[in-house]
């Protein structure tokens, strides 16, 4: 039996795209930030054009205190016209 040498192979690159799929990636990610840096520039933008923050909702103090749920005089006339 004889036997015959078997050709060596070259090592293939196991993606060839490699090269290309870093270049996509790098500005798939350039163009993210982009997006991002624009979004907030935006909100910045529309902040400084008001003027002032956001004010908050004063704090109702009997709604702190617990107090719940209360019969009022429009409570008691909602009532009066349900009973029809």
């Amino acid at each position: 039996m004889s036997s015959s040498p078997r050709p060596t192979r070259s090592p293939l690159p196991l993606r060839p795209e490699s090269a290309a799929q870093a270049r996509a990636s790098k500005r798939r990610g350039f163009l993210l930030a982009l997006g991002a840096g624009g979004i907030g520039a935006a909100a910045i933008a529309a902040r400084s054009l008001t003027g002032s923050a956001p004010v908050a909702a004063p704090v109702d103090p009997d709604a702190a205190s617990g107090e719940g749920y209360r019969v009022t005089d429009h409570v008691r006339r909602y009532y009066q016209t349900t009973k029809t």
